[in-house]
């Protein structure tokens, strides 16, 4: 097996970040427009979770994925590029 060097990892890295954030924005547009409706409606039968809870715990669960995003993600790429 080969080694893994810096320059890999740095843009596995970088990679990861346009991922997590493409997802991010889907997850977004797809809680802010029309469907969510349907989705609080499939949540509802399972949890028993109020619009105002559901809306509470949504944008909890974005802010939790931008916090992880960056101190897991960003910051290390930001590392490994000064490194290099």
């Amino acid at each position: 097996m080969g080694t893994l060097d810096l320059n890999f990892l740095a843009s596995f890295f970088g990679w990861l970040i346009v991922a997590n954030f493409l997802f991010l924005i889907f997850r977004v547009f797809l809680f802010g427009s029309s469907p969510k409706n349907f989705i609080y409606k499939i949540h509802k039968n399972f949890f028993k979770v109020s619009n105002k809870d559901f809306e509470k715990a949504h944008y909890k669960g974005i802010i939790l994925h931008i916090t992880l995003i960056v101190f897991f993600i960003l910051l290390p790429y930001i590392v490994l590029r000064y490194l290099i």
